[in-house]
């Protein structure tokens, strides 16, 4: 199965990087999305992601295995007005 999904920068109200717990969080590790609030998460292995919030509501972490590379990226769009 291959998964795309686009999230424009412009929709985003808050993007960090944060711990989470997998299992009590999201049900394991995969693809995961709460039916009712319709949050999810994509999350292979490890307990660190990047965390959207959307303008709409809707949270979704991204999990990553390079959560410094991604807070590097975070704070130079956060300088240019992102």
């Amino acid at each position: 199965m291959i998964f795309k999904k686009y999230f424009d920068w412009k929709d985003v109200e808050k993007a960090y990087v944060r711990k989470y717990k997998p299992l009590s969080e999201y049900g394991g590790w995969g693809y995961k999305i709460n039916i009712i609030s319709k949050n999810g998460a994509i999350n292979m292995r490890g307990n660190i992601g990047l965390q959207l919030e959307l303008k709409n509501g809707k949270r979704i972490l991204i999990g990553t295995q390079r959560p410094q590379e991604i807070d590097e990226i975070l704070k130079i769009m956060q300088v240019n007005g992102n």
